[in-house]
């Protein structure tokens, strides 16, 4: 695995050790078999300060299943649910085989729901009225989701597009600050590619769009984004 590119950070920082980073598994993503994640894990491993966190977004994905498999919030809450947990499992399994008990001591794992601290809560709350409420940020949600859907073989309502847009509303309190997962506050994020979400974020970070979310949000440093892959 190589670095190729640093949003909201610097190299230097990295190479230094600087950072705590984190491992996100995106369940929607096919890139994310376990080989891949063990990649990601040991390039991790390698740049850390302290640990790695090996997080799974498998509540949030539960989005996903229920606009594109129409299932009920439920029944795609428990689907996601089971899915990390596979997941997750199956990367615990050959990391333990793959690497020494110094860097296994290292690596803690998590589900997304170790992120809703009240904290993290507030912020979902603020962002999720805001989308409701601005039509502008709404539309530009409404955009990243066209991008991610363009080449799908299937149509999309509004609807679904809006609920889509839920999953990013979700995750942007995570991408944006350093927030804690099981009590851990973790500095960067390691993902296969750059795209016009991550420009996005960056620029809500840097406050030249929506600064408002920036005010409310951003009470700690960036988070920083680091494109990894082979």
């Amino acid at each position: 695995m190589k670095l190729y590119k640093v949003r909201s950070g610097e190299e230097r920082l990295v190479y230094n050790k600087s950072y705590n980073i984190g491992v996100g598994i995106s369940l929607g993503n096919k890139w994310f078999s376990v080989e891949n994640i063990l990649g990601l894990i040991e390039w991790s491993l390698k740049y850390t300060k302290d640990f790695v966190i090996v997080y799974v977004a498998d509540s949030i994905h539960a989005i996903n299943i229920e606009v594109r498999n129409r299932k009920s919030q439920q029944k795609a809450l428990e689907v996601a649910s089971k899915l990390g947990d596979k997941v997750l499992m199956e990367v615990k399994i050959l990391a333990d085989k793959k690497f020494s008990s110094e860097e296994l001591a290292k690596i803690k794992y998590a589900k997304w729901d170790k992120l809703m601290t009240p904290e993290f809560q507030k912020k979902l709350d603020f962002l999720s009225d805001k989308y409701k409420a601005d039509k502008d940020f709404r539309e530009e949600i409404i955009e990243l989701i066209n991008g991610f859907t363009k080449d799908e073989n299937r149509n999309f309502s509004l609807e679904d597009k809006t609920r889509l847009g839920e999953y990013v509303i979700a995750e942007f309190p995570e991408i944006l600050s350093r927030v804690p997962i099981s009590g851990l506050v973790f500095d960067a994020y390691v993902y296969p590619f750059d795209s016009k979400l991550v420009e996005f974020v960056e620029n809500i970070q840097k406050g030249s769009i929506f600064p408002e979310i920036k005010e409310k949000i951003l009470d700690t440093e960036p988070k920083v984004f680091l494109e990894v892959r082979e």
